[in-house]
């Protein structure tokens, strides 16, 4: 590194700067004008590294600009501001100043906002979980999409439509009712249309799964079995279809289980002889441990209902109830094979 690399990057603020800086831009939130705050003056005038973090929050606060609207912006600013000021007022209630603990409250501003900044510049459109990760969308017209664990969708809204398309996982939606603009949600090969409902769609296993809530939807890109009768499939509260992405055959469920379809949604995996594969690829949605499949056990069913991210007890109550053996094979991966 040269002097001069040495020499910028000595004048980096800290943690410590970053940290006290963020505690001043909360109070100067909450107290509305600088002159209220003449404290801070005097700690901007004290060190030129406590001006460079202070533009450094104020910078990642405001640097949003158009995105700032966005329901993942606006819950992150929130969140980070809610963050902020419960720590920074903890701080002030005892009078003991500015502490010298690693700037967990500037992480919560310019991290939080920061960062969800930066994802949405570069993904415009494309909303994503990561794993053990669930995140609610409010759109444009109030619709609400509700992403499960490792899931992503894609938003594209125009002047006659509404077009969405799940490329991974599963997600709820709640259609804003508009009769002049559909909602089509795109999952493999299959549309669902709808103007109005909610429903839930899961890509797992190499199938589609569309389980109705509430309303009505028609599925179109499916081609008809003994079960279907009719192309584009029609759906209403209470039914659903699974569809194989491989060949869009289509069977329709007249009777589903509404509070098993959603039970993701509070932290519950619930099983009725699934195939241990797909029970599996479920699982690993929300859990850094990953679970593979033999596909000599692939086709083993399996029934119980599992909390989220704890794939702990669901390998040890597979390899407890089934005849399949747990093979840990890396510090995050276990293998399920059949026994010796």
């Amino acid at each position: 590194m040269s002097r001069m690399e040495q020499t910028e990057a000595a004048a980096q603020p800290t943690d410590a700067h970053l940290e006290q800086a963020t505690q001043w831009f909360i109070r100067l939130r909450e107290q509305g004008q600088v002159e209220d705050l003449p404290g801070l003056k005097t700690w901007l005038d004290a060190d030129p590294l406590n001006q460079r973090a202070y533009q450094q929050v104020t910078a990642a606060w405001s640097a949003l600009g158009e995105f700032s609207a966005a329901p993942e912006v606006m819950v992150g600013r929130r969140d980070a501001l809610d963050s902020a000021r419960r720590a920074a007022r903890r701080r002030w209630s005892v009078g003991s100043g500015f502490g010298s603990r690693p700037a967990a409250i500037a992480a919560a501003v310019i991290v939080a906002v920061a960062c969800t900044f930066g994802w949405l510049y570069s993904q415009r459109g494309v909303y994503s979980t990561d794993v053990g990760e669930r995140r609610a969308l409010t759109l444009e017209d109030g619709s609400v999409v509700t992403l499960d664990a490792k899931s992503r969708v894609r938003v594209h809204y125009e002047e006659n439509q509404r077009l969405l398309s799940l490329e991974r996982g599963q997600a709820r939606f709640d259609v804003a009712k508009d009769p002049t603009r559909p909602f089509r949600v795109r999952a493999g090969e299959q549309t669902v249309i709808a103007l109005g409902t909610q429903f839930n769609v899961e890509l797992v296993g190499g199938n589609v799964l569309v389980s109705m809530i509430e309303g009505h939807v028609a599925i179109t890109g499916v081609e008809p079995t003994v079960e279907s009768a009719t192309a584009p499939v029609e759906l209403k509260a209470g039914e659903g279809v699974r569809v194989r992405a491989s060949d869009g055959h289509a069977v329709v469920l007249p009777k589903i289980d509404v509070s098993k379809a959603t039970a993701w949604q509070s932290g519950k995996m619930i099983f009725d002889n699934e195939p241990l594969s797909s029970a599996a690829e479920r699982v690993n949605r929300y859990s850094q441990l990953q679970i593979v499949v033999d596909p000599a056990v692939a086709d083993v069913g399996i029934s119980g209902a599992f909390n989220t991210g704890d794939s702990n007890a669901f390998v040890e109550a597979v390899a407890t109830y089934f005849a399949v053996r747990a093979e840990h094979t890396g510090a995050a991966k276990i293998r399920l094979t059949a026994p010796n």
